[in-house]
């Protein structure tokens, strides 16, 4: 069964859309989420972290204050609407990527550059989605590097004080908070699904190379252009499962050290 050749006012309206989407990524959450905290602002996002987590740190409890629930709730609706449009982009850049492949295979060489580039724009945008949706699933953690860190003043220089201490002391008055074990076990599943994740995509990706591959050595000799197209294909599949792969280990190596990591996560190491 054959499949008719993508028309170039087809790509071009699948360039448009992915254009569109693009754009949309970051304007989207902005124009369609009403923040906890007024109109939107990284300053005010910033603040609003801030002074949310210094409420929970203060608490003494487990359970998470109101103000830091409603940040929790929005950033988990901001990246729901990144985890929609970054899934259509990813269909979009995949029927670009094919249409562009069908021209090269069947006109001018010079398809060959602009499909790959839009190869490379869809599996780009496959992590995306990937990044949006391990933040979509555990989101207090992606959260807190919104602090200022090392630049933090007043009640909030303190509070991250008390917690370095706590996760560099554990004979510290703070080793014990109850809000610090929770943000400990955050950042340990955190860790373990973006592993877990990186590491599906890992598999998916070298078995997407192997097949490649396989489909360039069994191909026609004489057909140079499907041999490159194929080749093509399995260099990149290749590399992003190998980038994929260091990915997990180091995510996996973090979820091992969950005080070390809640350190770098915000701005306290």
């Amino acid at each position: 069964m054959r499949f008719r050749p993508i028309t170039t006012a087809a790509i071009g309206l699948l360039l448009a859309a992915g254009a569109a989407l693009v754009a949309a990524f970051e304007l989207a959450p902005r124009t369609l989420l009403r923040p906890p905290f007024g109109s939107y602002s990284e300053a005010k996002l910033r603040d609003a972290v801030g002074r949310a987590l210094v409420e929970y740190w203060r608490s003494g409890s487990r359970a998470l204050p109101t103000s830091l629930t409603a940040l929790v709730d929005y950033w988990f609706q901001w990246h729901a609407i990144k985890v929609v449009i970054s899934a259509l982009l990813v269909i979009v850049l995949s029927l670009l990527s094919t249409a562009l492949w069908q021209r090269y295979l069947r006109s001018r060489t010079w398809y060959a550059a602009v499909a790959t580039a839009a190869t490379a724009s869809t599996v780009f945008a496959i992590w995306v989605l990937a990044v949006n949706i391990q933040v979509m699933a555990l989101p207090l953690i992606p959260l807190l590097p919104l602090l200022p860190g090392g630049t933090a003043d007043g009640e909030l220089a303190q509070a991250l004080s008390e917690m370095r201490e706590g996760l560099t002391n554990a004979a510290g008055p703070h080793a014990g908070s109850p809000a610090l074990a929770v943000l400990l076990g955050e950042v340990e599943r955190y860790y373990w699904v973006t592993a877990a994740m990186f590491a599906t995509l890992t598999v998916a990706s070298g078995l997407a190379s192997i097949y490649f591959w396989k489909r360039r050595i069994a191909g026609d000799p004489s057909a140079t252009r499907a041999r490159f197209m194929h080749g093509t294909l399995g260099v990149i599949t290749a590399l992003t499962a190998c980038l994929l792969l260091l990915m997990a280990v180091a995510s996996g190596l973090s979820a091992l050290e969950p005080a070390t990591s809640l350190l770098g996560v915000i701005g306290a190491a």
